[in-house]
């Protein structure tokens, strides 16, 4: 190889790495712009939530109102029961929708904790296939019978690990007296 090749791919080099270096950084700042970006983005998902929340429960006190002001107007209300059954039917059932849904709400939120805290137990702890069982619980997908089978048989280790843990339990307020 001779020297002025070598000097001119040196040369070509350092160009290559200027020019990695210059892509690196723009990739960091486009990375962080999208990260800023997602964020962003959740919590005005959050925020847009929350005010759908809110619009419900004011739908409600607006039928109320609405229902209020009507039974207000009205002067004779014996001839009015049955559009008072009906008021009060549909508030009742607008009630019932919302607590419907809080519950569904709820219960989504609890799944998704106990999702998490499934995560942070330690893989080997679970056989394989209890765990397979257990996720596919978890994520609400069909069970097969081997999958109830080996949630059977989890139950069955946890209740007597729970025996156990009271009878030691018990031991140790023996020996603390």
């Amino acid at each position: 190889m001779t020297i002025e090749k070598w000097l001119s791919e040196n040369k070509n080099w350092q160009e290559n790495q200027k020019r990695r270096k210059e892509e690196q950084e723009r990739e960091k700042i486009q990375l962080r712009k999208t990260i800023i970006n997602d964020l962003v983005e959740k919590k005005q998902r959050k925020s847009s939530q929350k005010a759908r929340d809110s619009k419900k429960k004011d739908y409600f006190l607006r039928k109320i109102t609405e229902f209020k002001n009507w039974l207000n107007a009205r002067t004779y209300l014996q001839g009015d029961k049955p559009k008072i059954e009906t008021w009060i039917s549909n508030l009742y059932r607008i009630l019932e929708e919302q607590q419907k849904s809080n519950l569904i709400k709820d219960k989504n939120e609890n799944k998704d904790k106990l999702i998490e805290k499934f995560r942070k137990i330690h893989p080997r702890f679970l056989d394989e296939k209890t765990r397979i069982a257990i996720i596919k619980k978890l994520q609400g997908k069909d069970l097969t019978s081997s999958d109830q089978y080996y949630l059977r048989k989890l139950k069955k280790q946890i209740e007597q690990k729970l025996k156990d843990l009271y009878n030691y339990q018990l031991l140790r307020d023996i020996l603390e007296i």
